[in-house]
């Protein structure tokens, strides 16, 4: 056990202490983090800080209650009271005002007021004037009833035959789906990569004679995979902690996120799913790197994981339409569709308990399968040099 452990951490630093690693590794935060900072630049730049008049001839805002300071990065616009229109319009044109509201007498009944500006009022301004107005309107209200108000009404629709959200919300529930598939395919797709180029490259070095003299050929290979997914989990909990923190940032600035929600169910059908996934996309691609003779040709073969991968994303309109529709479930439980089929089927509708249980023992038991796959083809092919170990051997051998 202790030589496997070796073996796995071997595998783990030879791959995350490399420089292209850790830019990798960076590179999202870094890409997040320029996204952001642009976001906060645009916001403020957005935000005009010169202040709005209004004439208020409804008596509402006779004893103004100041709207509330706005959120950084966006400036908070001052609110002026005019006890005419031509004052308002001649400061308007002097540029002291970026534009001015009026509040006609019988506002309550109508709903409707009149602002005038120089140039396109910017869409901040008017929300925070929108905000001023409500606050005062709600003024004699007590304070939670009046915040409720502010807030507006949040309708929820829900389908009585399929579980369903409405349209909107089903496809704000689809973000963190989507992200951890996205995550997923990349990080499988980088690390398996490492680990075949890790295997092949043993074999055509004889590196693997030398370590088998002292390691068995089991403790070798799982030890390999083990620390292929050690890699995998440091690129995942690193992106995944800072898109997380994207995301909580978003929400604050970006109202089609505000419905965004975390689910505990959710993140746990997740990992449910993807971490067996990983571990037979990773047995399979160590069986292809003790298999082949070229690292190009075991390259190719990858593409052959991947493209199933995809397919849910491509049927995502269907999803979206009809989450347990039958080709929703049968791909549900093939094991190279199912994880990003179920995290998006999870975001989008309730999924019968029997379909997830199944589903993750499929993978579970595909998980297994490609361990002993891997360890078998490494037995039969690590003295193979040159030679390509057909899948007919590995099956038909039965002595190595």
């Amino acid at each position: 056990m202790n030589k496997f452990w070796q073996v796995a951490w071997h595998e783990y630093s030879r791959h995350v202490f490399r420089r292209r690693f850790l830019l990798a590794l960076l590179s999202v935060p870094i890409m997040l983090m320029v996204m952001i900072v642009l976001i906060l630049v645009i916001l403020w730049t957005n935000s005009n800080p010169l202040p709005v008049g209004y004439i208020d001839h409804s008596g509402i805002l006779a004893n103004p209650i100041p709207q509330p300071v706005a959120k950084w990065p966006e400036r908070t616009v001052q609110m002026v009271p005019y006890g005419d229109e031509t004052t308002a319009k001649a400061d308007l044109q002097a540029g002291k005002l970026q534009a001015y509201y009026v509040i006609p007498q019988d506002y309550l009944k109508t709903g409707q007021a009149q602002v005038t500006n120089e140039n396109k009022l910017n869409e901040l301004t008017a929300q925070q004037f929108n905000t001023f107005l409500k606050i005062n309107l709600f003024s004699n209200q007590p304070a939670d009833i009046a915040s409720r108000l502010i807030d507006g009404s949040e309708i929820v629709v829900q389908s009585t035959g399929e579980g369903q959200l409405s349209v909107e919300d089903r496809i704000i529930n689809l973000i963190l789906p989507v992200i951890a598939g996205i995550l997923f395919i990349v990080a499988m797709s980088t690390s398996s990569g490492y680990l075949l180029q890790a295997v092949v490259e043993e074999k055509e070095n004889r590196t693997m004679e030398i370590m088998v003299t002292s390691v068995s050929p089991g403790q070798l290979m799982s030890g390999k995979i083990v620390g292929d997914i050690g890699v995998s989990m440091t690129q995942l909990v690193v992106w995944g902690a800072f898109l997380v923190l994207a995301l909580l940032f978003g929400k604050n600035y970006f109202p089609f996120l505000s419905g965004f929600r975390f689910s505990g169910e959710m993140i746990g059908v997740i990992l449910a799913v993807m971490i067996p996934a990983f571990v037979m996309i990773s047995g399979l691609m160590a069986a292809v790197g003790a298999t082949v003779t070229e690292a190009s040709e075991g390259q190719q073969i990858l593409g052959l994981f991947t493209i199933p991968i995809w397919i849910p994303y491509i049927l995502i309109a269907t999803f979206i339409n009809n989450p347990n529709n039958p080709i929703a479930i049968v791909l549900s439980f093939f094991p190279l569709t199912a994880p990003m089929t179920i995290t998006m089927r999870i975001g989008l509708a309730s999924i019968p308990t029997w379909q997830i249980i199944v589903s993750v023992s499929i993978l579970i038991l595909s998980a297994v399968g490609s361990l002993w796959l891997a360890g078998r083809a490494f037995r039969l092919g690590m003295l193979r040099y040159g030679r390509r170990l057909r899948l007919k051997e590995i099956f038909s051998q039965q002595r190595v």
